[in-house]
């Protein structure tokens, strides 16, 4: 039941953007730069950026949806701060995710100005932890005990996951209805990693080894940071 009604939700989103993208197309490339995380990109040609539905001159809609291959993320705390652990945590894995914003528009001439905000989804398939970075954090996150070895045996669920993103992005019409244009966007979200299991480590100064550690309270409660910024340069064609 649950995998139908996910099924169903990325169809009613695709059929989404599938019709907005009947008032505007283009091409564009795209970087996604999550906060602690690594460097990722869009998988084309499975995304589309910023189509969307005019309702004024100045007011309108803007919708995207596209896989993202997805290198590395960081994780948060339950109170929303990073979690400094030195290199992502989680990854790599492929991201579906779909944002609708709002969007105020301001042509000047050959110009056009772009800015709103909205809500994202997404949904990680399979998303892996990065044992080995996963292992240098819990070295050293009980200061003063800085382990020489530790072997974890972690895992993770959660894999659907919400924020906010803002943005927007300049077009210049080079002739007619053709343009370029740049843009930026910024996402704030994540999703629980309801990460659970224990790690064995040892110690040569004091404690030799110990066997089955708990997590550390920051780790029990940890969320994926879904956070970042995307820049994109595209063609457009406004029909």
């Amino acid at each position: 039941m649950r995998r139908t009604i996910r099924t169903g939700s990325l169809y009613l989103l695709l059929l989404c953007v599938t019709i907005l993208a009947a008032h505007g197309t283009g091409l564009s490339i795209s970087y996604f730069l999550p906060r602690g995380g690594m460097f990722s990109h869009p998988v084309p040609p499975l995304s589309v950026h910023d189509l969307g539905l005019d309702f004024s001159r100045y007011l309108g809609t803007a919708a995207s949806l596209g896989l993202y291959n997805i290198r590395g993320m960081g994780i948060k705390d339950a109170d929303g701060s990073p979690i400094e652990s030195g290199a992502p945590l989680i990854g790599p894995f492929v991201s579906v995710l779909g944002s609708v914003r709002a969007m105020v528009k301001i042509p000047i001439r050959r110009l056009k100005f772009e800015a709103g905000g909205g809500v994202f989804g997404y949904y990680n398939i399979d998303p892996p932890l990065m044992d080995g970075n996963l292992d240098r954090y819990l070295a050293t996150s009980a200061p003063p005990t800085v382990y020489e070895s530790v072997t974890s045996s972690v895992s993770a669920a959660g894999r659907w996951g919400w924020g906010w993103v803002f943005g927007g992005r300049a077009i210049y019409f080079v002739k007619g209805q053709i343009g370029i244009s740049l843009g930026a966007k910024y996402y704030l979200g994540g999703s629980p990693l309801r990460l659970s299991g224990s790690y064995d480590a040892y110690d040569d100064d004091l404690l030799g080894y110990v066997t089955g550690a708990d997590l550390p309270p920051e780790l029990q409660s940890a969320r994926l940071d879904y956070s970042g910024v995307e820049i994109i340069l595209g063609v457009e064609l406004e029909l």
